[in-house]
């Protein structure tokens, strides 16, 4: 619980730092951070290990060389604080939906449509799910493919169970990895609203979700292209989709009820997502019991939280501890970047904005087959390319092209945590369902993204 309380402090402190700048609040985040890395120190993952001891080193190098600059180092902080916070406020809605019996429900729906349909219900309810369930997606809806198809036992059945399993996983991965192209509620979008404060997410998503909806449709076309349809007899009758809509409401209200927010506290939309969470989490898990009573259900809830939430909390570490450590990174590692050199050399090789956003794609893209994440790649060119003064790269089309690149990279790399999560879920190996399954879809979707920065950016 020691871990959880650290958590809980930084998140007090980002809070304030939304509507104030106090050195206290600074100082809060700086102990809730270290505290919690310290105390996690031996589960964080060998990425996220190799980030912190960067940023234990770049500062201590600066100090020695004179260069440490306090006022850039705090930015650093509240950044760091930021996302600390954005995983312990996504975390609340994750456990309310985890219990919650309308999301298996609805899961149920999606897994067990006809096959003429259930790619198009699969990638698009994985893409809803993702909103309330983050990964739990993946586990919840991962699990009914796996259970909802027969292993067969002659050597036919095998190989269309085979099939069948292996076209719901993609359905499932591309919908859900479609989500930091246009949900409020991501890492991704956070972090390139951050690193680009000149853009909003309104600005972002009138761009970004027509050009995931594509996405979403190129995955459906690869799909129906290489399994042909064909009528099978005697498949029971598909629940309706109807029963989806409760979830839809829910869907609905989360960022509704946070735009209303935003709006009386004159805050952007991402803050006030990450006030409104929790409280709307713990009132999903109370109206879960109401029909214990008000008492009993009020002090389910609070139970809950205490027993099963708070302590929950720490197995995030690895994600917050790349998180934070990528964003305290970010901040420091930016200025020693000479962009305007940098921009004078692109424009001596005769390169315009598109061609450099579509090259920063691609690069992103083939690091990641080597393990480098995108939370690196992305976090230094979504602060490095509206930098580069002789190109004048409009910030608005690098934040467009940074949301489509992550989401294009987690679908396809064996290192991200939806193909790896995907994979144990059907007993696959990471590098098959990543590469061998997805690389076409993931070199189209790139090529797409190419052509569209040629021609509009």
């Amino acid at each position: 619980m020691l871990s959880s309380a650290f958590l809980l402090l930084v998140s007090i402190g980002a809070i304030g730092e939304i509507f104030t700048d106090a050195p206290a609040l600074r100082l809060m985040e700086l102990v809730g951070i270290l505290g919690f890395l310290a105390l996690e120190l031996r589960g964080l993952s060998k990425v996220a290990l190799i980030l912190l001891s960067l940023c234990i080193a770049l500062p201590l190098y600066e100090v020695s060389q004179g260069t440490f600059n306090l006022a850039r180092a705090s930015t650093a902080i509240d950044r760091a604080a930021f996302f600390a916070f954005f995983l312990t406020s996504l975390s609340f809605l994750q456990f309310a939906a985890n219990s919650s019996p309308l999301i298996l429900r609805s899961g149920e729906i999606l897994v067990n449509q006809r096959p003429g349909r259930r790619y198009l219900v699969l990638t698009f309810g994985a893409a809803v799910f993702g909103i309330l369930l983050n990964f739990s997606t993946i586990g919840l809806l991962g699990t009914m493919i796996a259970k909802g198809v027969s292993p067969g036992e002659t050597d036919e059945q095998k190989r269309i169970a085979g099939i069948r399993r292996r076209r719901m996983t993609l359905a499932m991965m591309r919908g859900f990895s479609s989500l930091p192209m246009w949900s409020p509620m991501t890492v991704t979008m956070a972090l390139i609203t951050a690193a680009i404060p000149s853009v909003a997410y309104g600005q972002i998503v009138i761009y970004s979700l027509p050009l995931a909806v594509v996405m979403l449709l190129l995955g459906w076309g690869i799909d129906r292209m290489s399994y042909p349809r064909r009528v099978l007899p005697g498949l029971p009758e598909a629940p309706s989709l109807a029963g989806l809509l409760p979830l839809m409401g829910m869907v609905i209200f989360v960022p509704s009820f946070s735009w209303g927010v935003s709006v009386i506290l004159g805050v952007t939309l991402i803050q006030a997502l990450l006030l409104c969470l929790p409280l709307v989490s713990l009132g999903w898990m109370a109206i879960q019991r109401w029909h214990e009573g008000a008492l009993p259900a009020l002090t389910g809830t609070a139970r809950a939280t205490v027993t099963g939430l708070l302590p929950g909390l720490p197995s995030m570490r690895s994600e917050i501890g790349l998180f934070t450590t990528s964003a305290f990174l970010g901040v420091l590692v930016l200025p020693l970047i000479d962009t305007n050199a940098l921009g004078q050399t692109i424009v001596a090789l005769g390169l315009g904005s598109g061609a450099v956003l579509a090259l920063a794609g691609w690069i992103a893209y083939l690091l990641s087959m080597v393990g480098v994440s995108p939370i690196i790649s992305v976090t230094i060119l979504a602060g490095t390319l509206p930098n580069l003064t002789p190109l004048a790269i409009s910030p608005l089309a690098v934040a467009v092209t940074m949301v489509s690149i992550w989401s294009i990279v987690v679908n396809v790399t064996p290192f991200s945590a939806s193909v790896r999560l995907s994979a144990r879920m059907i007993d696959e190996d990471p590098a098959r369902v990543g590469l061998r399954w997805n690389l076409a879809y993931g070199t189209l979707a790139m090529s797409i993204l190419t052509v569209a920065l040629l021609i509009f950016a």
